[in-house]
């Protein structure tokens, strides 16, 4: 029987496709799948990807390429499909590696491709991936080493992610390291302790809490909401409106359709323009208030007035 809990490593190896109509995913390295026709990507380095139908069996996940990087002593690339057929949300758990998500026009399954890097080879087979299905969507969940003291200078493990959606699919992302970069997704969500993230051509809302690392956000439908403890933040084009919060580094904000509010700044300069609501500064610590072309009213404090230019 299939169980919950998709095992992605195994999977990752036969480069295989995975369908959600229930509570159900198998554990691919716990058993034999009982699985009679699984469509399995095949990837090879010399030609391009073809699609073959195979008889699942054990063997087919044994043959795994190991590479030298000069970034990891050992890397190995894995791809899967996963069917998302009256699904409409992705969650990724991502940890530590590059991710990036892009929403593309006509396609209709999420398909994920990872790239485990490691500087002990046996680390490979503990970087694996677990798919979950959730109420309205699937749950992304990287897994990495059970080891104490494996990080350090000289000790790599990680899972570099780039996942392919369904146009406006909403996602939610929750990692700790390494840049993230989402384009064309639905409603966006991400969790982020450090490194850079970039979000653009989102046809919905999104809130971003991330501790250090630049923000750059551009040409989004809905609101945006974003609280980062160090970091420039950049927001351009935005149909709704913006709630800032931020401890350090400057914030550019243009091409607003409605309010831009920046609740709290630490330090750090602030630069709105073209504004077609309201603008204003709540508690601000160091750094120059800079606005033009806002179209509504204009509320920074006191202290700060005699630098304004346009607006009110």
């Amino acid at each position: 029987m299939m169980r919950n809990g998709l095992r992605a490593a195994a999977l990752f190896a036969a480069y295989g496709t995975i369908g959600f109509g229930g509570d159900y995913a198998a554990e691919l390295l716990a058993q034999e799948p009982d699985v009679d026709d699984l469509e399995v990507r095949v990837v090879t380095e010399a030609e391009p990807i073809v699609d073959v139908v195979v008889d699942v069996r054990p063997e087919v996940f044994i043959d795994v390429q190991v590479r030298h990087s000069s970034e990891c002593s050992y890397t190995e690339a894995r791809e899967m499909t996963i069917r998302a057929d009256g699904l409409s949300r992705l969650g990724i758990d991502a940890g530590s590696g590059e991710l990036r998500v892009e929403g593309r026009h006509g396609v209709s399954d999420v398909v994920v491709t990872a790239v485990a890097c490691a500087s002990v080879e046996e680390w490979l087979d503990e970087l694996t991936v677990t798919v979950d299905e959730t109420a309205d969507g699937i749950q992304l969940i990287a897994h990495y080493p059970e080891r104490r003291g494996w990080r350090g200078r000289d000790n790599t493990a990680r899972l570099d992610l780039t996942v392919l959606v369904p146009l406006g699919f909403a996602v939610d992302i929750d990692d700790s390291s390494g840049g993230i970069e989402v384009t064309g997704t639905g409603d966006l969500r991400i969790a982020d302790s450090s490194g850079s993230i970039s979000a653009r051509g989102v046809n919905g809302s999104v809130s971003i809490d991330d501790s250090s690392g630049e923000v750059d956000i551009a040409d989004v439908s809905g609101d945006v909401d974003v609280e980062d403890g160090s970091g420039g933040i950049r927001v351009v084009d935005v149909q709704g409106s913006v709630l800032l919060r931020d401890g350090s580094g400057g914030i550019e904000v243009s091409d607003v359709d409605q309010d831009v509010i920046v609740e709290s700044d630490g330090s750090g300069s602030i630069d709105a323009r073209r504004i077609l609501g309201d603008f204003a500064v709540g508690r601000d610590g160091s750094g120059s208030i800079r606005y033009e072309d806002v179209g509504g009213l204009v509320d920074v404090p006191e202290d700060k007035r005699r630098r304004r230019r346009g607006g009110r």
